[in-house]
């Protein structure tokens, strides 16, 4: 009798065990350094730079008449700078204008991300991007990292990615594992993209197969571009980063189709630089590709009109994601708009309203950041929602002054998303 008995309990603790939802997280850290790191780029930005004539590019010079922190930046920048090695020097900025940046207020920087961490996101399985290494990370885990695992890589350029993970709660099966081909291999390194990252965990006796992204930028939504089909956001046109993102389908959807199968589940997360709400509202009958269905083969010269529905075809049935659908519980007005910005372009007042230190804080509030998953089979829960955690007031930037002898910088310009899954 007590052998049955015993029996029966396991049995039971074995199945709330498969029944215990996980909090998963992602985050967009901003060019998070580890502590070493970081002095060099801030040494980097401190040396003085010179040119030798107008259209020439700013170069490292003791005598030069400008610091790192004092140059204009921005894409294409003429300086001479490897942004893949170490980040420009306008990260932060104030009033428009760069931060110098101190030890001390990284320092602080990395306190307030662990408080985020520990007492607003509470994860159990945590995604990065924006991270210079499984060092970076580990610096801000509460107790530096010592309930987690940690995992990331150190190739590629500086914006990498990473996954942290309770011990108690999940356990890795095999490595991590980077997925190049999102990078497009193919193209000149300075041309390259990110690539992805993956993990296999075992969570309540089932295996869950975790990719983290953070694709291409500035090919944001299809609703921009005012009915221009080369325009900002057109995926399927002509603009150079929509170009880029269109590339990085088929690895991804490759990706997806493969690592699928032959697991209990599967969640892809991380900053996906689309707007994936805004592709999900277009109409369901409007065409994926410019000829063709999407569950077709890939054909040189077929071109994406939607990055949702291109990827997530449902062939096979196993790699069929449902996405999270976000909501920002702040205030009443708060969510109204993050609700309203899933089928339409918010004008700038209201994005300002959003991005206010009242409200979320963080510069990109929305749209940009994902959780997608496929449930395991037999789950029998509904997919949640995933919460924006607001930053308010550790969104912000401000410069060092009379007052403060170092600038208070922005936790980072992305807000954390979080969500309970039944895994």
């Amino acid at each position: 009798m007590q052998r049955h008995l015993t029996a029966f309990v396991l049995s039971l603790a074995a199945g709330a065990a498969c029944a215990t939802d996980v909090t998963v997280a992602t985050w967009n850290l901003g060019w998070h350094l580890d502590a070493p790191l970081a002095t060099r780029w801030i040494a980097a930005c401190g040396q003085r730079f010179s040119k030798s004539g107008a259209g020439e590019l700013w170069r490292p010079d003791p005598s030069g008449p400008k610091t790192g922190w004092q140059l204009r930046w921005g894409r294409d920048a003429k300086i001479e700078w490897d942004i893949g090695q170490l980040p420009p020097c306008d990260v932060w900025q104030s009033r428009h204008k760069p931060v110098a940046v101190t030890e001390a207020a990284l320092a602080k920087r990395r306190q307030q991300i662990a408080a985020v961490l520990a007492t607003q996101v509470n994860a159990d399985v945590m995604a990065f991007q924006e991270v210079s290494s499984v060092q970076a990370v580990r610096e801000v885990l509460p107790d530096g990292g010592r309930d987690y695992e940690v995992c990331g890589f150190t190739s590629h350029k500086v914006q990498r990615l990473a996954f942290a993970w309770r011990r108690q709660v999940a356990t890795a099966v095999g490595t991590c594992e980077v997925y190049a081909p999102l990078a497009l291999p193919e193209r000149p390194a300075k041309e390259q993209p990110r690539p992805g990252l993956s993990v296999a965990l075992r969570i309540g006796g089932k295996v869950t197969r975790f990719m983290t992204v953070h694709l291409k930028s500035a090919c944001v939504s299809p609703l921009e571009g005012g009915g221009n089909g080369n325009g900002r956001g057109q995926l399927a046109g002509d603009d150079p980063a929509c170009t880029v993102l269109q590339a990085q389908l088929q690895p991804l959807e490759n990706w997806l189709q493969e690592r699928s199968q032959g697991v209990g589940g599967v969640v892809m997360l991380g900053d996906f630089n689309r707007n994936l709400a805004h592709e999900a509202s277009l109409p369901a009958n409007a065409p994926v590709r410019s000829r063709g269905q999407a569950s077709d083969p890939y054909t040189a010269g077929v071109r994406s009109n939607s990055l949702w529905r291109e990827v997530n075809d449902g062939v096979p049935s196993v790699s069929l994601l449902t996405l999270v659908d976000t909501t920002c519980p702040l205030n009443e007005d708060t969510a109204r708009l993050c609700k309203d910005a899933k089928v339409r372009v918010l004008d700038q007042p209201e994005m300002a309203r959003l991005t206010d230190a009242k409200a979320l804080g963080c510069r990109n509030p929305i749209g940009l950041d994902h959780i997608a998953v496929h449930l395991p089979a037999g789950s029998g829960a509904a997919v949640p929602v995933a919460e924006k955690v607001a930053l308010g007031f550790l969104g912000r930037t401000l410069e060092s002054g009379d007052q403060r002898p170092d600038p208070l910088l922005a936790v980072s310009d992305h807000c954390p998303l979080k969500a309970r899954l039944p895994l």
